[in-house]
């Protein structure tokens, strides 16, 4: 057999394998096999394809794929529905990692925990504290608090710290919201995000603001975050 040849009979057999049907005796596997894990089957789907990219090209090796050409993050109701809440509030890391946990990775842009904290301040859910040393942490508002985030002592590393968590309630109002959070995911890179403000960017913000220009608008055009934009606005008096 040539390189070819057996490359397609490797695709025929991870093929099958992905289907559940076992390559020797073209029998179902049984439901409780570890194959019939879907975390498995897209594995060997992703493998598949990567074979078939070789086997099209004349059997020259293609490259990874890069974090560009990934598709967008994106669930169905379907892989939704085996999101896993656990028996204990989480932190908002913890939910992002279990919501990655239903996507192949190797395919699909990452959901970002910025990108869900991003949803909960625009959503009136959490908001951002500036202590007294000047250290910024987010906590959650009364809105917050009513739909299950909540905070608890912690001990890490560094020491103790407070940590913001959420329960079921507030997970599940995650999920219901996740077309939106998956929508800031999407959103592009903000260049200037933490730079110094310019005056013309500062010059900007305040004819675009008084003639009522979106803060979306106002965000790709600064290519700074909503919440940057918000942030500003507020520092220069021009929103409370």
């Amino acid at each position: 057999m040539t390189e070819l040849e057996i490359m397609q009979r490797a695709k025929e057999y991870l093929d099958k394998l992905a289907n559940g049907i076992d390559p020797i005796t073209d029998r179902a596997v049984p439901d409780g096999d570890v194959i019939n894990n879907v975390r498995i089957s897209r594995c060997l789907f992703y493998v598949s394809d990567v074979l078939r990219q070789v086997i099209e090209s004349g059997g020259i090796k293609v490259k990874a794929i890069r974090k560009s050409e990934k598709a967008p993050f994106s669930l169905s109701a379907e892989e939704r529905s085996r999101y896993v809440f656990g028996d204990w509030p989480c932190s908002v890391s913890v939910i992002a990692q279990r919501l990655n946990e239903l996507v192949d990775l190797n395919a699909t842009q990452k959901l970002k925990t910025t990108s869900i904290t991003k949803f909960l301040l625009d959503s009136g859910l959490l908001r951002e504290e500036e202590f007294n040393d000047g250290a910024k942490s987010k906590r959650p508002t009364e809105f917050g608090r009513s739909l299950g985030i909540s905070t608890e002592q912690r001990t890490g590393r560094s020491g103790e710290y407070t940590a913001v968590v959420y329960d079921r309630q507030a997970q599940q109002f995650i999920l219901d919201n996740l077309d939106a959070v998956i929508a800031i995911n999407a959103e592009p890179v903000h260049l200037n995000q933490g730079k110094a403000w310019a005056p013309e960017e500062d010059a900007y913000l305040r004819q675009a603001f008084q003639l009522g220009v979106d803060v979306k608008e106002i965000s790709s055009e600064l290519k700074r975050s909503r919440e940057a934009i918000r942030s500003r606005l507020k520092k220069l008096g021009l929103a409370e």
